[in-house]
């Protein structure tokens, strides 16, 4: 058991220093759903396979771990994908509401000119208006 454990440690090394900005989005998101560690853990996983994969390459050490952990492209390319994680969550309401307020304006026009047309059809009287 001990051999596996001393085999996976610079991953699990590397994956702490990458995953960061995840466990920081665990930490504060306080939502039932989850939805920013979801979003933020996502992005900052795929911008750590890079320097994974670098390590399972170069071979598994603890040198190999610290010095690809270490390197700033690696960084940047894993914090970064956590940032862009960080403002998919915080633009996706806007956009969300936006849409919606457009949908929703246009779903009434179409049931005012809907309801114009029923009452040239039928009349005042079928407004209900006196």
């Amino acid at each position: 058991m001990l051999p596996v454990i001393a085999v996976l440690m610079p991953t699990c090394i590397l994956l702490v220093l990458n995953l960061a900005p995840t466990i920081v989005a665990f930490a504060i998101d306080r939502s039932r759903e989850r939805y920013l560690s979801i979003t933020v853990g996502l992005l900052n996983l795929s911008g750590s396979l890079p320097a994974l994969l670098r390590l399972w390459t170069d071979g598994q050490t603890y040198d190999v771990a610290l010095r690809v952990a270490g390197d700033p492209f690696n960084m940047l390319i894993s914090y970064g994908a956590a940032a862009v994680g960080w403002c998919i969550y915080l633009a996706m309401p806007i956009i969300l509401a936006n849409y919606y307020g457009l949908t929703s304006k246009t779903r009434l026009r179409m049931l005012q000119q809907r309801q114009d047309t029923l009452i040239e059809i039928w009349g005042e009287e079928i407004t209900g208006e006196r």
